[in-house]
């Protein structure tokens, strides 16, 4: 599944249309979920999001650059979620604020549910590509900086613990750790997803 997804996103990237159209399709769960974050699924605006969601998607694949090294699913992700987030601060003087779930029925609760099914499998997909793209990167770096991520990360160990296990100063160990996460940073442009005290 995740050959054939990466197939169609590089036919859509080659401008083919008909892998566009799958595209499209296949990130529309991705599109519902983030209107649905601001808007009741009755509002008369949610078909006009929805197209717009598809421009910002149709857009991505014009302003992509495959050398920054960040997998498209993720960079559209990134993309989409700004624009509805901005849409929504930008018209939040025109809009009466209501409960998301005020009002919804039962048949529209559903299809929320299967919005929310599909996009949970998108999610999962773009999860797993960040994985690889990330195990790909600490691969760059030196083998003390991945011990001491490896440590510190999966170990849980504390700084202290690993400066004493590598033999090496509390400074070292603290300065290395501090090299390697800025290298990540780096490597995976993660300085543009970071918002509110974490990575999104």
């Amino acid at each position: 599944m995740d050959s054939d997804i990466n197939y169609i996103i590089q036919q859509s990237l080659n401008g083919d249309k008909n892998n566009q159209e799958i595209l499209l399709d296949m990130l529309s769960p991705l599109i519902y979920k983030n209107i649905y974050k601001y808007w009741k699924t009755k509002d008369p605006i949610v078909e006009d999001l929805v197209q717009e969601g598809y421009i910002v998607i149709l857009k991505s694949l014009k302003s992509f650059d495959k050398s920054r090294n960040v997998h498209f699913l993720h960079y559209v992700k990134i993309k989409i979620i700004y624009y509805y987030k901005n849409y929504y601060r930008n018209t939040k003087n025109v809009r009466n604020n209501t409960s998301l779930w005020e009002n919804i029925g039962t048949d529209k609760l559903l299809e929320f549910k299967k919005i929310d099914s599909n996009y949970n499998v998108l999610e999962r997909i773009i999860a797993k590509e960040e994985k690889a793209e990330l195990l790909l990167n600490i691969k760059k770096l030196s083998d003390k900086e991945q011990k001491i991520l490896y440590l510190y990360y999966f170990k849980e160990m504390s700084m202290e613990e690993i400066s004493k296990h590598l033999n090496i100063t509390y400074r070292t160990a603290i300065g290395t750790k501090y090299n390697a996460v800025k290298k990540l940073r780096k490597f995976m442009n993660w300085s543009r997803r970071w918002e509110n005290g974490r990575f999104i």
